[in-house]
């Protein structure tokens, strides 16, 4: 070929991806060939636009282990689904500003509802993730993800005339309220726009405009008409169970991993989160529940928060009994991997100019008991193993990480250890945004800020009260029914319920149980 003059790129997964499970390997090499790769060429070109424009800064990229990563990165298939992983990396952000270490970070857009948790301040990373019926072999920020967003359709099945929500989706077209988006099945926001809870005047700040009628129309012929009911009846039933569906889903994820909801904050985030939230939340007893009046772009935001990071895992596959069994094996091992995989490190900071000098590297192992499947990641205290006092200290924090990952009597010791994988992240000095700071004012909002306008809510009409969510100061504590507007977002206050807005512009959602004691935010 190089005769001919002709330059063929090669991928080698044992090069990629040093990692075991063969055919996860493949799948992934072949994402980073024919997906991947080419979207190189994409950001080559909004490179040069950019230097056009007169832009200094380089362009960097969300990586599927939470940090960014240069556009000239040797890998790009880590690019993967690198908008929610902004998000969960903004809440970790977010979490350590305000200091509280477990959140539950729930984004609702147009398509779908996406759940992570972060416990103890961190997110868990899955080594094999399966991504569209492909099992992939990268670390990816652990996300749940839900076929059910604001533009998820809403049918009868023919049958049964039961009605389903979703998993297909307008997505961006928002539905058929919007008269130049070519939907005619009716969508959960048709369903919010005819309760009056959306302004069909003040889309993305009105510059789409939604026919409410159109939307009424709709699901009177395709759902209130069919089922015999009123057409306001039939469009609550069915947000009510949208947001069924989705409490339960974050219920299933909390309990599941053998957690409380009393012991978390939840995170609503995403253009569609704030107008649900109450509803995902009802019963649940958070430690509190956060709105970032920013949450249309929080992810975005996430973006910026995330580290300039890059990560390097490679297969090891060391057992042990014990610290003191057969040490010197051990420690070479995954001392020789480690070394292995900070040049790797160090070579792709080199492509944006960054010395080996200005990197706080992180060494980290995947752990199980010998003969179980699952492993646990830890960060450990030291970059190379030198003692059996070392390698204690790694069974020690596997213990504790298992323990909090299942249970304290899930444990076995008696099986001996197993470190399956050596990691390597490194970390280069990158600038982060601050959270806004603003004075506190008054407990009422301007009364010449206020609107109203009707909304459907439990079966009948009420005056809500409609505020301009730009106009809101610190301390303001907003009483339902209110609907509060952005041009990005709305946020749903319901009858009972109070949000409080505080000094760095996060609303605090307060249920019926919770609104008869005022507490400090």
């Amino acid at each position: 070929m190089k005769e001919l003059g002709v330059s063929v790129p090669l991928f080698l997964s044992s090069e990629l991806y040093p990692v075991s499970q063969d055919f996860a390997r493949l799948n992934t090499v072949l994402v980073e060939a024919y997906a991947a790769e080419p979207s190189r060429g994409q950001f080559q070109r909004i490179t040069e636009k950019l230097r056009a424009l007169g832009a200094k800064f380089e362009l960097r990229v969300m990586a599927s282990h939470g940090g960014t990563i240069s556009t000239e990165a040797k890998e790009l298939a880590r690019t993967l689904v690198s908008g929610p992983i902004g998000g969960v990396v903004g809440a970790q952000y977010l979490a350590r500003q305000l200091g509280f270490e477990n959140v539950v970070c729930s984004d609702i857009g147009g398509t779908s509802f996406d759940l992570a948790l972060i416990t103890g301040g961190q997110f868990a990373i899955r080594t094999q993730p399966n991504m569209a019926r492909f099992v992939l072999k990268l670390p990816l920020v652990e996300i749940d993800s839900v076929g059910a967003g604001t533009g998820s359709f809403v049918r009868l099945t023919p049958s049964s005339k039961r009605i389903e929500i979703g998993p297909d989706s307008a997505g961006y077209r928002i539905g058929v309220s919007n008269p130049d988006s070519g939907v005619t099945t009716v969508t959960i926001n048709d369903c919010n726009v005819v309760l009056g809870y959306l302004n069909a005047d003040n889309f993305l700040g009105g510059d789409v405009k939604l026919d409410r009628q159109r939307a009424y129309e709709a699901i009177q012929e395709q759902i209130a008409a069919p089922l015999g009911l009123d057409v306001y009846a039939a469009a609550e039933g069915i947000v009510s169970l949208f947001q069924d569906h989705l409490r339960n889903e974050v219920i299933s994820r909390v309990l599941g991993k053998g957690y409380a909801p009393e012991n978390y904050r939840l995170l609503s985030y995403g253009g569609g989160g704030p107008v649900h939230v109450a509803g995902y939340t009802a019963g649940l007893n958070f430690q509190d529940i956060l709105v970032p009046s920013w949450a249309a772009g929080f992810s975005a935001y996430g973006c910026a928060c995330a580290d300039f990071e890059y990560r390097a895992d490679k297969t090891v596959q060391v057992a042990i009994a014990h610290a003191r069994a057969d040490f010197s094996a051990f420690a070479s091992a995954i001392n020789a991997a480690w070394s292995e995989l900070k040049e790797r490190v160090i070579g792709e900071f080199a492509k944006s100019g960054i010395g080996d000098s200005d990197i706080e590297f992180r060494h980290h192992v995947r752990v199980q008991y010998v003969g179980q499947l699952n492993d646990v990641e830890i960060q450990v205290p030291f970059e190379r193993i030198e003692s059996s006092e070392q390698v204690q200290t790694i069974i020690d924090r596997f213990e504790e990480a298992y323990s909090k990952m299942y249970s304290r009597s899930a444990r076995s010791p008696e099986l001996g250890y197993l470190v399956t994988t050596a990691i390597i992240t490194g970390v280069a000095p990158s600038e982060k945004p601050s959270l806004p700071e603003e004075p506190m004012g008054g407990e009422q909002p301007d009364g010449d800020d206020v609107e109203t306008r009707p909304v459907y809510y439990k079966g009948g009409w009420t005056e809500a009260k409609v505020y301009q969510m730009e106009r809101l100061k610190a301390g303001n504590r907003i009483k339902g029914f209110s609907v509060i507007e952005s041009p990005n977002t709305t946020f749903v206050v319901p009858t009972g319920y109070e949000a409080v807005l505080d000094t760095h512009r996060i609303f605090h959602l307060k249920p019926p149980s919770k609104t008869i004691r005022k507490t400090g935010v």
